[in-house]
């Protein structure tokens, strides 16, 4: 890929993506979502491959949205730091747009970028081990079937200060509502078997496992002719989207934008710029018991 933060493998009927930031945790910048989205492009034709694995190399599955990077995908900071303002002076644009509302814009551009993955032709399986966070869940919320190790992480703790998942990962559709609340309320991770227990994970297997369990699952879905598989996931698609699936995760720019210009978030985004990421998370987790888990 143009970037190098993705590779991709085929075999056996099966397209093999891996994330390939693992000095970063595979935090998605601009550059790896691009770099994702051709790889898909570049399999999406014909029926050689037939369904879609998409894992992490390194210690993790994807730690989230790169908030470091000069590429972020989205208001990594709140939108005055992305726009180039210090905190607390907040402008009008040259066109006399409202920051809150460009950042709405972008998120929502974000979002429509997730739904299209969400619609790939082919079925996508997520393969996630280590750290499934924030950014992580938009990935696997997007994803057909979810395959985790038992010690993988899974959560939101961003929603202790700076935002919520722009899709909220499909939760609600996922694991209903009041699960969904219980995360996004405490900013709390879960292990791979509660993620299975709650309907956040498919099926889940010890760590030493889970690649070749993973695969094996691939390859069997590969036996499927490529044009029953495309039906398949769209006719279940279509029940989802029905049910207000494209209608909720876009209702998630309008929130996050929001939360992007409340005061925990200012505050969190003014002790990036000053302080560095490490002192914003260790601000946010002050009053947790186990801060360490979710960052």
């Amino acid at each position: 890929m143009t970037n190098g933060l993705v590779t991709l493998e085929v075999g056996d009927g099966v397209a093999s993506i891996t994330l390939n930031r693992p000095e970063k945790l595979n935090a998605i910048s601009l550059e790896l979502w691009d770099d994702l989205e051709a790889a898909l492009e570049e399999v999406r034709g014909g029926s050689v491959v037939r369904v879609v694995r998409i894992k992490g190399a390194g210690r993790a599955f994807c730690s989230g949205y790169d908030m470091t990077s000069s590429s972020s995908v989205y208001s990594m900071a709140p939108p005055d730091r992305a726009h180039g303002a210090t905190p607390g002076e907040r402008k009008p644009t040259e066109l006399g747009e409202s920051l809150l509302v460009r950042d709405r814009e972008r998120l929502r551009e974000n979002i429509e970028r997730w739904l299209r993955i969400w619609n790939y032709r082919k079925p996508i399986i997520a393969q996630v081990h280590g750290h499934c966070l924030a950014g992580g869940l938009d990935l696997i919320g997007v994803a057909d079937i979810v395959c985790a190790s038992e010690d993988a992480r899974f959560g939101h703790p961003a929603s202790r200060g700076l935002g919520i998942p722009p899709t909220l990962g499909m939760l609600p559709m996922k694991i209903g509502a009041a699960k969904t609340k219980r995360l996004l309320f405490t900013g709390d991770t879960i292990d791979g078997l509660t993620a299975e227990r709650i309907g956040l994970a498919d099926e889940v297997y010890p760590v030493d496992q889970l690649d070749t369990q993973t695969l094996a699952l691939c390859r069997r879905i590969a036996g499927v002719p490529s044009d029953a598989l495309n039906l398949h996931k769209h006719v279940v698609n279509r029940w989802s989207e029905i049910m207000g699936l494209r209608l909720g995760a876009l209702e998630g720019a309008e929130f996050d934008a929001m939360f992007h210009v409340t005061p925990a978030s200012e505050e969190f985004g003014r002790i990036v710029a000053d302080q560095g990421l490490k002192a914003a998370l260790a601000w946010r987790d002050a009053a947790f018991v186990e801060p360490s888990e979710t960052e």
